[in-house]
């Protein structure tokens, strides 16, 4: 007689929440309630449960259970450039925010400079509970897809100045871009420039003008401008423009770390220039490579913990309530000190709360 192949072995039944229930002896709908994040059941009930469960080797089956609540426990995060370490730790952050509120994050990843338009209808085919947009451009008609599935969305890092129904939370990026300005201006700068992101995202547009308004309101001029679309590459060639102008640029506020790094090595490698002696360069983020002994970049940090657990609550308060009112949080970021730009006066770096690393 053959021998019976393994693959040929019948599999065993999979336990179920009923065999759970026979075991600890209660009934099928207090062990879901066990398994539950907000349900209730007595503490002893609960410990007959998870011995039985471990007994008899059962997981609960989340997608099971989100056909029986319609709930699915799923958020998208849409988020662009994923590449970056700023993104990668904002990733982080809402992974770590989502998770302590039992939610499990679904990840879509695209470039910066495209809208969500096509990763929408994915999204939803997942049945999601609600979408948090992360660095990353909503179209008017992603977001009506987004309101047609009565699915709540939450923009971090950014928000739609046309279209004021979503809730978000970012950092204060007007005061940001009037800190670098008060900072080059108070170390004696004279040719101030800055380097804009892509041209319709309000992080960009906002540091732009909180920086311009600065300059201009204690010098009466204006910086010189050039966009370098939040890459390392537009950074470069944002920098060799500037550079060529007369007059020179004396510091560049860039609207990111990555253009800022991009910028610096522009000026000290091909045109043999110092930084900061010669040009101050102040970027944006507080990337991981900002402190990097080779950049050691002077930036204004993010506050992303803040950022990422706000958005996660004002997101699960929406699909909670279904509260018709979007909200909306700025918060400030702090300047970090480094060798990339000249120091102002002590006075100067206390009063805008700047910390000296």
């Amino acid at each position: 007689m053959a021998q019976r192949n393994k693959d040929q072995e019948p599999r065993s039944k999979a336990v179920t929440s009923y065999d759970v229930a026979r075991r600890a002896g209660v009934s099928q709908a207090t062990v879901s309630r066990a398994f539950s994040r907000n349900g209730y059941v007595s503490d002893a009930a609960r410990q007959r449960i998870l011995e039985a469960a471990k007994e008899l080797r059962f997981r609960p089956n989340a997608i099971a259970r989100g056909l029986i609540t319609r709930r699915s426990r799923l958020v998208a995060v849409v988020m662009a450039d994923v590449q970056y370490s700023f993104y990668l730790t904002l990733l982080h952050e809402l992974h770590r925010s989502l998770h302590a509120e039992g939610y499990q994050a679904l990840l879509k990843s695209m470039p910066s400079s495209a809208d969500i338009d096509g990763v929408i209808p994915d999204v939803l085919s997942y049945q999601v509970d609600g979408v948090i947009v992360a660095s990353a451009r909503l179209s008017s008609r992603a977001s009506l897809m987004c309101r047609d599935a009565d699915i709540p969305i939450v923009l971090v890092n950014r928000y739609v100045a046309e279209d004021d129904s979503f809730s978000s939370v970012g950092s204060d990026n007007i005061d940001a871009g009037r800190k670098a300005a008060a900072f080059l201006l108070a170390a004696g700068h004279k040719h101030l420039a800055f380097i804009a992101g892509l041209a319709d995202t309000s992080t960009s547009a906002d540091r732009e003008r909180g920086f311009f308004d600065e300059v201009s309101r204690q010098s009466g001029r204006q910086p010189a401008r050039r966009t370098g679309d939040f890459t390392y590459e537009g950074g470069s060639a944002a920098a060799r423009e500037l550079m060529n102008l007369t007059p020179r640029p004396d510091a560049i506020f860039c609207a990111s770390d990555i253009m800022a790094i991009g910028a610096m090595d522009v000026i000290r490698s091909e045109l043999g220039l110092r930084v900061p002696e010669d040009v101050s360069v102040i970027g944006f983020n507080n990337a991981l490579e900002a402190s990097w002994t080779c950049f050691d970049l002077t930036t204004i940090a993010a506050d992303i913990e803040t950022m990422s657990w706000r958005a996660v609550d004002m997101l699960t308060y929406r699909m909670d309530s279904r509260a018709p009112r979007p909200q909306h949080e700025y918060i400030k970021g702090r300047l970090i000190v480094r060798g990339s730009a000249r120091r102002p006066d002590a006075e100067t770096i206390q009063r805008l709360g700047a910390v000296e690393e």
